[in-house]
């Protein structure tokens, strides 16, 4: 049997001890566990018959959805590869993965034209259609025991993609049962995207095993939304990230009574705002455990006590978490687990070298262990060096989110025409506001040298599903508008 077989089993194991409970509901849908097990082996008759012997690679590309799950482990049962790609990747992404990654088909939501073109086969039953194009020359053979594939968020270039074996996935969902006393008492409502570590590591699998249900959230993320859906669920566990939590703690009318059903709301992909857990915990009286996790390892540290609020807890069982001082001085934090993908399809080797003599994965973060406990600090080069002065850009960052107007804001480092760096702030929103007002206002609230230097509007900052900015395409839109208008004073100038 397939390493993807071996995993499509697993589930249908699970359904099988699960019967007639429920198991995942989105709106009005809802599936008891033997529903879904039946959906999937029908879907993954009808995969077999669209595809065809050759066509093995299949990417998903779909928002979250019981459509979405349902084909994901249809796509195992039938010995299919399937490939979890970001729902907001556009043709650029999508080539790159077809063509470095050998993924010729891709399932993707109907509604829209598919960006690159093709092939295109409705699936029947299903409002996913498969899009299928030329088959790739040249592109790298999967391992022969990867049984599913996801992608880094590619924030600063090209998105890897990671290779995970079976027993990698099974691991994932094993520790984060064990480590967060996930039950089959649980409903969990998920905010995170399948393709993210956060739903993969925390729902995607977990969930059923135990005979939990899993709850998708549809729509927008606003207050409102996620307390109606936080209500409407009866949520025992909220999966989300910081931004719904900044979101829910500012809420102008705040459902309070909606959360008491919530023993624990789960937070990752960035370390939370202390003002912000303090407002959300004080608010609604639920208390956030942080979660760390990587994409190449999956997850690492919880936060089991819950009268913690620093730190990002402690090892999940079968982790091993330590800090490794470096020539400079600064200490980086690196883990080891049973969950760690096998390597990056498409540059092979690159994983290899992350890891050091004893098999640790060096993650790029800065922090250190205090009783265990793992407090992460910063990155290995975030700062911002400007003329020997390290340059936090969340602190700018969060100036400008201040302001009357500006909805988001990005902060990096770029050159002026000598050559120089110089600090750059791209912002969106809607109101009126120039860039003297902007630069007025950080100097009224920052040290001069952390006064952008450029500022640029645009419609939108590009960001990734777990709201990192994706530089790539951040600077190729700056350079756009730069190029248009080398003096933008106003936000709906460019709106």
């Amino acid at each position: 049997m397939a390493d993807g077989q071996r995993l499509g089993a697993a589930f249908l194991a699970a359904c099988a001890r699960h019967g007639e409970r429920r198991a995942v509901v989105a709106g009005s849908e809802e599936l008891t566990y033997t529903r879904f097990a039946d959906l999937v082996r029908d879907r993954a008759d009808t995969l077999d018959a669209l595809l065809g012997p050759d066509l093995a690679n299949v990417g998903v590309h779909a928002a979250n959805s019981i459509d979405h799950l349902v084909s994901y482990y249809a796509l195992l049962v039938a010995g299919r590869l399937p490939f979890l790609i970001d729902a907001t990747f556009g043709a650029a992404e999508l080539d790159g993965i077809r063509t470095s990654c050998g993924v010729p088909a891709f399932l993707f939501g109907g509604k829209e034209p598919f960006p690159l073109g093709g092939d295109v086969r409705a699936v029947p039953d299903s409002a996913l259609s498969l899009a299928v194009l030329p088959a790739p020359a040249g592109a790298p053979e999967p391992r022969a025991s990867t049984a599913t594939c996801r992608f880094t968020s590619g924030t600063t270039g090209a998105p890897k993609c990671l290779e995970f074996t079976a027993d990698a996935v099974i691991a994932a969902a094993d520790t984060w049962v064990a480590g967060t006393g996930l039950g089959p008492g649980d409903r969990v409502l998920c905010l995170a995207g399948f393709t993210n570590g956060l739903a993969f590591n925390t729902s995607l699998l977990p969930v059923f095993t135990v005979g939990a249900e899993l709850h998708l959230y549809q729509g927008p993320p606003t207050s409102g939304g996620i307390s109606r859906a936080v209500s409407r669920a009866a949520a025992t566990r909220l999966v989300a990230f910081p931004l719904a939590y900044r979101l829910l703690a500012a809420a102008p009318r705040a459902d309070v009574d909606a959360f008491a059903t919530v023993t624990r709301a789960v937070s990752a992909a960035a370390v939370l705002d202390p003002e912000v857990r303090r407002g959300f915990e004080s608010l609604y009286g639920v208390r956030i455990a942080d979660y760390y996790g990587i994409a190449e390892t999956g997850p690492c540290t919880y936060e089991r006590e819950p009268d913690r609020s620093e730190g990002l807890g402690t090892a999940l069982p079968g982790v091993s978490v330590r800090s490794v001082e470096l020539p400079t001085g600064e200490t980086e934090v690196r883990v080891r687990t049973a969950s760690m993908a096998a390597g990056y399809l498409n540059a092979p080797g690159a994983l290899a070298e992350r890891l050091d003599a004893d098999g640790y994965y060096r993650t790029g973060d800065l922090g250190h262990l205090v009783d265990g406990r793992l407090f992460v600090t910063g990155r290995l080069g975030g700062p911002i060096n400007l003329a020997g002065r390290k340059i936090d850009p969340a602190e700018i960052e969060r100036t400008l989110l201040a302001l009357d107007g500006v909805t988001d804001a990005a902060v990096f480092a770029d050159t002026d025409a000598n050559g120089e760096t110089v600090l750059h702030a791209a912002l969106a929103g809607s109101g009126r506001i120039g860039r003297t007002e902007v630069v007025d206002a950080c100097r009224a609230r920052l040290a001069p040298f952390k006064v952008p230097g450029r500022v640029t509007f645009l419609p939108a900052i590009p960001r990734s599903t777990v709201g990192k900015a994706r530089m790539t395409e951040l600077r190729r839109l700056v350079q756009d508008v730069r190029a248009a208008d080398d003096h933008p004073q106003e936000l709906e100038e460019h709106a």
